[in-house]
Parts: structure tokens; sequence; C-alpha cells
């Protein structure tokens, strides 16, 4: 899954609000979540139409879907973001080495200045001072 989202965050503050809900009814928020993020993460939308997907999802159920999702797809949204202005600052990087890249013939005169400075014999001890 390079490239793509390959999860969702649950927060902790969230759970006081679904923690009355039956196990039946978490089990069935659990999987619309996870639809959701999963279509969130694909660029789709993962919100839209849920009622319909979930016909034994009950109105407590719902309601702490609704905010939950909303609150997955903001996470998706930045986390796209994010990837994009990696992808973007790796890209200036890039364009950047290859403009410090000297052209083949700079590059040809730094070794040849290179091998004169290597052949010039060494001053004696008496010229330096």
């Amino acid at each position: 899954m390079k490239g793509r989202r390959s999860s969702i965050l649950l927060y902790f503050d969230n759970f006081h609000r679904v923690a009355d809900l039956p196990d039946e009814q978490l089990g069935i928020l659990f999987r619309a979540l996870m639809e959701c993020g999963e279509k969130e993460a694909g660029g789709e939308d993962g919100i839209t139409g849920f009622e319909a997907r979930y016909p034994g999802m009950g109105e407590k159920t719902q309601m702490a879907f609704s905010f939950m999702a909303d609150t997955i797809r903001r996470d998706a949204a930045a986390y796209a973001e994010k990837c994009a202005n990696y992808q973007s600052a790796a890209q200036r990087r890039a364009e950047q080495r290859q403009d410090a890249v000297p052209g083949k013939e700079r590059l040809d005169a730094l070794v040849r200045h290179m091998r004169e400075e290597q052949k010039k014999p060494e001053r004696p001890d008496w010229a330096a001072r």
C-alpha cells in the first residue's frame, strides 16, 4: 500500500461517547468506521450513504459514526496534504542537486587543475621563510 494510508486513528476521548452502546452496535460502528477510513484514504467519500450500507445501525450509533467519520476525513485530508508537501520538498531537493552538479566541461577543468596542483614540486624549507 505504498503511498496510501493504511490506518485510521481512534481517539480515546471518543470512548465515553460510545461506551454505553451495546456490543452489537459497537461492532457495526467499528465496521462502518473501517470502511469509511478505507474509502477516504482512497480519495472516495466514505461518509455519504452510510445509513443505507448499515441499516442495522441505531440512532446513537449513527450519531457517533457522524462525528467520528468527520475526524477520519480530516485526518485523511491532513495526511494527503502532508504526503504532498513531502513529495514537493523531495522534488525541490532533487532539482537543487541537479543544479549543483557541474557540467562535464567544468568537471574536466577541475580534474585538470587538481592534477596540475599535484605535479607542482614542494618548496624547500628555506623558501618558506
